[in-house]
């Protein structure tokens, strides 16, 4: 249990009172958030997390180096190890008196035997710094400081030890001190039941330097110490926090209603700068930092975060930011006790802000907290909520230069909750405006599906600049704005599968939106000043054509060794080690609590790792196993069939999707790069890449191939041209060159001396081709013939409505390979599937033939050739002939037709304006006007806009109530807006 601890003056206020009830700190629902995250702060005082530095070897680098550091700066201060002649020594800018050695001036237990409290707090006096030689020193119970300018320094390995079983302090203070150091030790409390921490608050000046936590702070879930509590009364004063670790923190589900440990807590009664740099602060069940509760300002840089529950690190307003910090959520890498019960209590954000006060009557605090230069990246957790949160108590925030990626499902990656008060504090009033988001240069990626990628919620005058958000998992929109005005997206890259911008109540312009472009990943790298760990397509130092490979073992202090090579370039990379070997295009090293990166091109031929190194190649992490494809040097497999070669579609030099399609006469089989993903139906392929490799052993000639994309396509170990693959032939082999509406239809006998009889009959239109033969006979639409040893060939358009043929020969469409039966038209089931989900979703479809009910379905649904109607975790299903005209749907519902999965979007035809807009009302009448550069028409289907809903001149405008209405356009979206309950949807 924490301790109760009184406040020391009256500035403290509510600083220190413990509160009730969580409220919705935890809730991931769409609206109501006002208590949000605003639970009780800790019983012990000012708890805090702290910034944690992923840097792992580095930081152990460093931290010997500055312990050595310590150690001779003490040596001059101190002359000789006599107390009376010790001289002093300024340090961070705190000057000291004098310096006393712990063990030979003041008889110190460096074994850990004997208490060190008595002897310490005699010599603790103004102006003196004890400097502690290598050993373990036993605190018993809590030490307060209550003089100025006043130090304790480690050198070499120091360990400070409280006895086991405490739960408070190590150091306090009483009064208020000024100019405090606590620089070089660590804090040993690995013994069972016991948890420690720093609470220090300072007139002016304190410097805490390169301070490690040992051991986690388990004890209990009901609440505990927590590890950093600081604080600066002065307004123009300064305290440093720098290179803090704190790997296990606590409990990760150890939120105790607001009691939980937290790694670094700066509360109101800090009226001045707290700068948080360098640090490391991992599973702290109550927040990384808790730090946005003050009038003050907190800086936090150069940090690094891993899953710390409530928010990994959080700030509040004006003059506090977060830069060049990295933040991860992924539980993969949680290394505490089984998660306990999690239904309330816990949640998993990246960054919050938000500005809750502290004191009845208590001015807000100024808006204006800004997040840049960071990488947040969210894998893996059971319940994350936003990388990025500005809370219901929060006012403003800027994001610049920022990349983030979520993988988790239905996890936002920047919101804006809706703004509020918090219920267990009636007297806290909804944080006056601005309430917006503004973002620039921020890249958004990940896999995530569900909800939005951005969700903007009463945050009037928000902008999205020069954004890049690629989320291709199902059912994924990009920016929605709710009940909020003046919203700006505008010159960026949003490629979703839901809707690319959505309104509901709301008003904003739109410029310049593609769903093409290259969107960085962030780094998983630790960040750090210089900008040496950019990997982004940008990267003056990468070469043309190549992925970034890096072998990460900052998880871990022992030496990994590697070796790999590749049949294409190797180079440095931004983490790249001088004591690392490249021969060629062989590479070898090691990696011992660190990284290394490098520059490759080509196929990797070998890849051996001896320890538990993480691989990732271009931001994905990989098995170095799979990376490696056996080939002889003709490109065919070690299998030896030579009659095989393999294709290799390589889009690995970047993070854009590449879709592709090709078809041979011969024959395709998976190789060794092979996608479970893609389709292989007969001797047709479809598939993608993103940022990978597939790759197939084909036969044959192509006879058709298309890339939407800029991926590098090999055959046989070869780059080649798609266009220069296929062969347009006639039935005789030659080029025709000629391009009409119609196909070449061939039946081909030349492989028997049967006689092959055949029959056909198309709705469009039949004429002889290169190969007819004069005995076959043209009646109409009608033909019949034979071949017999020999091709006959013909031009037709249209549909098949017959096909039959009496031998098995090959018969060739537009030079595919085609069995006739699946020429003839007939009869199609198509249903729509929603048994997944309780959710009712709208569907509608047209052909331009006939639709019917199957099942259950009624008349009521279909009107002419359309159909449109809803489901409930049921499926409905209908008869259709002809080609679709359209079809669209809400949600994830599954389409198929006979059977087969469909995407419901390839069904339509292709329009002559190529974007869609929707509007879908709610019930009550709502209006919209949206303005364009180019021209907009409505839509034709079960979806399309009203007679009187108009659409001329570039504009669409219209009301819906409980209905939606379908438009068509082109170029840009200059302007939006949406009076009333609907929601208003683009998609390019």
């Amino acid at each position: 249990m924490s301790k109760e601890r009184a406040p020391d003056d009256s500035t403290v206020g509510e600083d220190y009172r413990r509160e009730a009830g969580v409220g919705s700190d935890y809730e991931d629902g769409e609206a109501e958030e006002a208590d949000e995250n605003d639970a009780a702060v800790r019983d012990d005082g000012d708890d805090a997390a702290r910034p944690a530095d992923a840097r792992d070897g580095r930081l152990l680098d460093r931290r010997g180096y500055l312990k050595m550091a310590g150690v001779a700066a003490a040596a001059v201060a101190a002359g000789s190890t006599g107390a009376a002649g010790a001289e002093g020594t300024t340090r961070h800018g705190i000057e000291f008196d004098r310096v006393l050695d712990a063990v030979d001036d003041l008889g110190m237990d460096p074994s850990g035997n004997s208490a060190v409290n008595a002897r310490l707090e005699h010599a603790l006096t103004e102006g003196t710094l004890v400097r502690f030689p290598e050993g373990e020193y036993l605190f018993d119970g809590e030490f307060e400081i209550d003089a100025d300018r006043v130090g304790v320094l480690g050198e070499g390995d120091v360990r400070f030890v409280p006895r086991t079983g405490h739960t408070g302090f190590l150091f306090n203070y009483d009064p208020v001190p000024d100019d405090v150091l606590i620089e070089g030790v660590d804090v040993d409390m690995r013994a069972d039941d016991t948890t420690t921490g720093i609470r220090l608050r300072c007139r002016n000046r304190f410097h805490i330097e390169d301070v490690e936590f040992l051991g986690r702070g388990l004890i209990d879930n009901s609440g505990q110490v927590s590890a950093f509590l600081l604080g600066i009364t002065s307004e123009d004063g300064r305290g440093v926090l720098r290179d803090a670790v704190a790997k296990k923190g606590s409990r990760v589900d150890g939120y105790a209603r607001g009691n939980g440990r937290i790694g670094v807590w700066v509360g109101w009664s800090n009226k001045g700068t707290v700068r948080i740099e360098g640090c490391d602060f991992r599973e702290f069940g109550n927040n990384g930092t808790y730090s946005s509760r003050t009038p003050g300002q907190v800086e936090i840089v150069d940090c690094y975060f891993l899953n710390n529950n409530a928010a990994n690190v959080r700030i509040g307003g004006e003059g506090s930011y977060i830069e060049n910090c990295t933040v991860e959520i992924d539980f993969e890498k949680y290394t505490g006790p089984e998660l306990g019960d999690i239904s309330t209590g816990f949640g998993m954000r990246g960054v919050q802000i938000e500005q809750g006060v502290q004191l009845e009557g208590a001015e807000s605090i100024p808006a204006g907290a800004v997040v840049r230069d960071c990488e947040l990246v969210g894998k893996n957790a059971p319940n994350g909520i936003a990388m990025l949160n500005l809370s219901p108590q929060g006012r403003s925030l800027t994001v610049e230069n920022t990349r983030v990626r979520v993988d988790i499902d239905r996890m936002w990656a920047v919101r804006r909750g809706r703004p509020g008060t918090i219920s267990w504090r009636e007297w806290q009033q909804t944080a006056p405006k601005p309430h917006w988001i503004r973002m620039e240069n921020v890249s958004v990626t990940g896999s995530a599906s569900g909800r939005e990628a951005i969700k903007l919620v009463e945050a009037d005058d928000s902008v999205v600049r020069n954004c890049c958000i690629h989320q291709p998992g199902s059912n994924r929109d990009g920016v929605k704005f709710e009940d909020a005005s003046g919203g700006v997206v505008e010159d960026s890259t949003i490629d979703v599968t839901g809707k690319e911008i959505t309104l509901e109540n709301s008003t904003a312009t739109s410029s310049s939106i593609t769903r093409e472009g290259s969107c960085p990943f962030p780094d998983p790298e630790p960040a750090s000043t210089d900008g040496s760990d950019e990997t982004d397509d940008a990267d003056p130092t990468r070469p043309d054509g190549s992925q970034e490979l890096v072998i990460d073992g900052g998880h871990t202090a022992d030496r990994i060794s590697y070796t790999f090579a590749v049949d294409g370039s190797v180079a440095p990379g931004p983490r790249a080690n001088a004591s690392d070997t490249i021969d060629g295009t062989t590479v070898s090293g090691h990696v011992e609590g660190g990284v290394d990166s490098f520059w490759v091109s080509g196929e990797f031929t070998d890849f051996e790792v001896d320890g538990d190194a993480e691989v990732r190649l271009a931001g994905e992490a990989v098995d170095p196993a799979d990376l490696v494809v056996s080939e002889t040097d003709d490109g065919t497999d070690d299998g030896g069939s030579t009659d095989e070669t393999e294709l290799v579609i390589d889009g690995g030099h970047t993070a854009d999707r590449i879709s592709y399609a090709f078809a041979v006469d011969g024959s395709v089989a998976p190789g060794d790069r092979a996608n479970p993903d893609d389709t292989i139906d007969g001797t047709t392929v479809t598939g993608q890449v993103e940022g990978g490799i597939d790759s197939f052993l084909v036969t044959g000639e192509f006879t058709d191939f298309e890339v939407d994309g800029d991926a590098e396509i090999r055959l046989a170990g070869e780059a080649v041209d798609p266009a220069d693959l296929v062969v347009s032939e006639t039935g005789d082999g030659t080029d025709d060159g000629s391009s009409t509406e119609s196909e070449t239809l061939v039946i081909d006998g030349s492989g028997t001396y049967d006689r092959v009889s055949y029959a056909f009959e198309v709705d469009g239109s039949v004429a002889p081709g290169d190969r007819a033969n004069p005995g076959d006979t043209i009646d109409g639409t009608t033909v019949t013939g034979h071949v017999e040893g020999g091709i006959d060939s013909f031009e037709v358009a249209g549909e098949f409505t017959a096909f039959d043929i009496d031998a098995d020969v090959p018969v060739r469409l537009g030079g595919e390979t085609v069995d006739p039966d699946d020429l003839v038209v007939t009869t199609r089931t198509v249903a729509v599937d929603g048994s997944h989900t309780s959710e009712r979703l709208a569907y509608t479809f047209g052909t331009d033939g006939t639709v019917a009910p199957a099942g259950d379905v009624t008349d009521d649904a279909i009107d002419g050739s359309t159909a449109a109607g809803s489901v409930a975790g049921g499926v409905d299903a209908y008869e259709v002939t002809g080609a679709f005209t359209n079809f669209q749907v809400d949600g994830d519902l599954a389409v198929r037709v006979d059977g087969e999965p469909v995407e419901p979007e390839a069904l339509g035809t292709e329009h002559e304006l190529p974007h869609e807009l929707v509007v879908v009302g709610d019930g009550a009448e709502a209006s919209y006007l949206v303005e364009t550069t180019g021209s907009v028409a409505k839509r034709d289907g079960g979806w399309g806009a009203e007679e009187s809903d108009a659409a001329a001149d570039g504009v669409a405008s219209g009301t819906v109530a409980d209905d939606r209405d379908t438009f068509g356009f082109s170029g840009d979206v200059t302007r939006l807006r949406l009076d009333g309950d609907a929601s208003l949807s683009f998609r390019r």
